[in-house]
Order: structure tokens, then C-alpha cells, then sequence
């Protein structure tokens, strides 16, 4: 039977649309663990890892879900954007928890499913000496990753530097003044080189990009990420005879 793991995310909230990757791969389940064996674990690793990574992803999902549901509820008045500012930037800084969280999920997963024998601390695409036996253990599996690295250092830096990415509102009102528009109040700082005393200081001109544009470029990433997890959790886990 299916193992449905994806019903036991964030997705079985309704408003969000479950990848095709994640339905696949419990239909891959559903034949691989239609038999009963001797002496098999409670629980199988390959749906803990599946389950894991699902809900990660749909965390992202709901967060980006929560920023643009936050802007149609709130009025277009002074009141209803200020609103609007306080939430999505609430909710853009879970969203980076989340899309971390997703990143370590799947560097965990690769470590048991290929038997990495990494301690907790390393088992991360941040860390060297995860990418160091990788590459010497699996370097077919490295290659599959490799590509993605500036992605996920692109996450790396955003969650590192969410303190200053994400600064308090009266930046933004010292910058675009106090009668802005929603549109302005919305965006974060696309810097990755200041901080709260040269916002403070300097009157130089900052960039700054709306959080569902950010979703917009790397949730296409994300899921093609998901896609490759999937694809080795299936192949570690063949369908019995």
C-alpha cells in the first residue's frame, strides 16, 4: 500500500500543489513494500528521508503561499500596507529556514543512502569535507550535485545574512520616505556586502527585490533538487520480486 507520505506535510493543507516527484516516488513505494519480510524495520529510512524532504519543500511552498496571501487580505490603505510589510517579511525569513532546511534535508539523505559515515555536523552542502568524500566515494554522485553548488550558496548567504537582508522597516521609510508604496515597503536588500550601521549611514542607493521574485527564480531549483532525492531514494530501494 501507499505509504502517502506527502499527506503528512504542509501540502495536505490544500493550497498547495504536491510535485510530481513526490506522488512518483510513492507509487514506487506502494510496489516496492507490498510484501511483508522478516525481521523489517517499524518504520522504512526510505520514507523517513522521502517524508523529510517533502515537508521541507512544502514549508517553502506554504511560506511563499503565506507572503502573497498576506497582500490580497490586507487594504490598500496605510494601515493594510504596513500590514502587509510586517508579514511578508515575517514570513520570508521562516521561508529561508525552510529552504535551508531543505538543503540540509537532502545532504543528509545522500549521506545515508550512500553510506557516507559523515558525523551530524558535516553532513551538509556547506561543508567541505562532505563534498570532499562525496567526490571520493560517489563521484557520480558528486557530479550530479556539483552543478548546484552556487545555488545553494546563493541560500547560504541570504539565511547568514537574513539579519541585514532582511532590515527593520524604518530603512525602507528612510530610503523610499514614509509615505511609500506597498510595492517598495514589500522588498528586502539584495546586498550581500552591508549591515544595519551602513543602511544607517550611507546614502548611496541599495538594491532591493521582492521575496516572491526570489521564489520565483529558485523554486524551479528546489524542485529539481527534490526530483534528484527522489530518484536516489528509488534506486535505493528496489521493487521486491
Amino acid at each position: 500500500m501507499k505509504t502517502r507520505f506527502p499527506e503528512r506535510t504542509c501540502y495536505r493543507l490544500g493550497e498547495l500543489t504536491v510535485p510530481n516527484c513526490f506522488l512518483r516516488l510513492d507509487e514506487h513505494f506502494d510496489a516496492a513494500f507490498s510484501l511483508e519480510l522478516p525481521n523489517a524495520p517499524q518504520t522504512e529510512v526510505a520514507v523517513l528521508l522521502a517524508e523529510s524532504i517533502c515537508a521541507r519543500m512544502a514549508e517553502i511552498e506554504m511560506y511563499a503561499y503565506q507572503i502573497g496571501d498576506a497582500r490580497k487580505r490586507q487594504k490598500m490603505d496605510k494601515e493594510g500596507d504596513i500590514r502587509a510589510a510586517i508579514l511578508t517579511r515575517a514570513f520570508f525569513v521562516g521561508y529561508l529556514g525552510a529552504a535551508r532546511a531543505l538543503i540540509d534535508a537532502c545532504a543528509g539523505a545522500l549521506v545515508i543512502l550512500h553510506e557516507l559515515q559523515l558525523p551530524r555536523a558535516q553532513r551538509s552542502f556547506a561543508s567541505p569535507d562532505f563534498w570532499a568524500v562525496l567526490v571520493e566515494r560517489k563521484p557520480s554522485v558528486h557530479r550530479r550535485y556539483h552543478m548546484l553548488r552556487l545555488f545553494f550558496n546563493e541560500i547560504f548567504r541570504w539565511n547568514d545574512e537574513s539579519t541585514d537582508r532582511v532590515p527593520p522597516l524604518e530603512v525602507l521609510y528612510a530610503t523610499f520616505g514614509q509615505f511609500s508604496t506597498r510595492d517598495a515597503q514589500l522588498r528586502v536588500l539584495d546586498e550581500n556586502d552591508t549591515d544595519l550601521v551602513t543602511l544607517a549611514y550611507s546614502r548611496r542607493t541599495f538594491n532591493w527585490v521582492d521575496p516572491l521574485a526570489l521564489h520565483d527564480k529558485w523554486r524551479p531549483q528546489f524542485v529539481g533538487l527534490c526530483e534528484k532525492l527522489c530518484d536516489e531514494i528509488r534506486l535505493a530501494v528496489p521493487i521486491r520480486e
